[in-house]
């Protein structure tokens, strides 16, 4: 179905076409509850999680509304995704706050923090093997989402390490230093490790996601 259609769907048409599998409509329903996030994020916003991340798990209970939604059992669709996604980010500053997790210092730059990092680091995320529609959709956002923030040069070198390709030969066909294809792929793994973490946490232990 065309955008131009899709725009003229009400709520409930948009989520059943996401529920199955329709990326437009998916994409659409995201962009048109990303204000709601945004307010619901900045409520609690603070020091003990950074913005970006509770608008990434925003964004996941976003999806999980979509995946999750019976218009038979439950109310309108915008309340539910509100009690979602508010449900959602107190649920990850609990982790936070569990784990432990620290927010690192602004004053500190990227390079200056992956200085000490290599291809063979044991900073990592893991996505499981076995994983239902709406699991690969939450992965699948996260992973492109994290992309999305970073340069165009550091998105082309994540692509091709997606992809397989070995630190060295990133830096030949791209013609950046290695170390630069290290501190790209550390800081990739950064920004995505926090929340994706979470997912897998509470995907392990039975959660709702």
């Amino acid at each position: 179905m065309s955008k131009y259609k899709l725009r003229t769907l009400r709520e409930k048409a948009l989520v059943k076409l996401a529920q199955a599998g329709d990326n437009e409509a998916l994409n659409m329903i995201i962009a048109k509850f990303e204000p709601m996030i945004i307010s619901i994020a900045s409520k609690y916003f603070g020091a003990w999680a950074e913005f970006q991340d509770l608008m990434q798990i925003g964004y996941v209970g976003l999806i999980q509304a979509v995946y999750s939604y019976n218009e038979e059992k439950t109310t309108k669709f915008s309340t539910f995704a509100y009690l979602n996604i508010s449900s959602e980010i107190k649920s990850f500053i609990t982790y936070l706050n569990r784990e432990k997790n620290k927010v690192l210092s602004d004053a500190v730059s990227i390079e200056s923090m992956f200085e000490n990092y290599s291809e063979d680091s044991d900073y990592y995320f893991e996505v499981p093997s076995e994983v239902d529609l709406h699991q690969s959709a939450i992965y699948n956002y996260i992973f492109e989402r994290t992309i999305d923030q970073m340069k165009d040069l550091e998105k082309d070198i994540v692509k091709m390490w997606l992809e397989n390709n070995s630190y060295d030969e990133i830096s030949q066909n791209i013609g950046v230093p290695k170390k630069k294809v290290d501190n790209t792929i550390q800081k990739f793994k950064k920004i995505a490790n926090r929340v994706m973490k979470y997912v897998n946490n509470t995907i392990s232990n039975g959660g709702t996601l």
